[in-house]
């Protein structure tokens, strides 16, 4: 969200993330792909100069071509299919599992 967020769901800027610098997990996952889309996020994040609007695009298209937000996107999904499968096996009372099942696909699903 903080990356390709809409700016009129989230409430802030689309890049707001980049812009601090925030070290989120798509970021983290393109930086670690040994890719050279990762090289050139590495240099631009290390430079000292405020990220502009053309600036914060540019690193969302090469977290995107460094596989960043597909890796974050798979990693969130399997954590949920992993808790949905542990809680379907603890066999809790109807209306809390279905609490717990809402909860966790809103966070993953969610865009604001």
């Amino acid at each position: 969200m903080g990356i390709w967020g809409d700016p009129r769901t989230t409430g802030k800027p689309a890049g707001a993330d980049l812009v601090a610098r925030k070290k989120s997990l798509p970021v983290t996952a393109a930086l670690a792909s040994g890719t050279p889309a990762a090289e050139h996020l590495r240099t631009l994040l290390r430079s000292h100069e405020p990220l502009n609007p053309a600036t914060v695009r540019r690193a969302a298209d090469l977290i995107e071509h460094a596989g960043g937000r597909a890796w974050a996107e798979n990693a969130a999904a399997q954590r949920v299919r992993s808790a949905l499968e542990s809680l379907a096996a603890a066999d809790p009372r109807p209306q809390p599992a279905a609490d717990l099942r809402t909860l966790a696909r809103f966070l993953t699903g969610r865009d604001h």
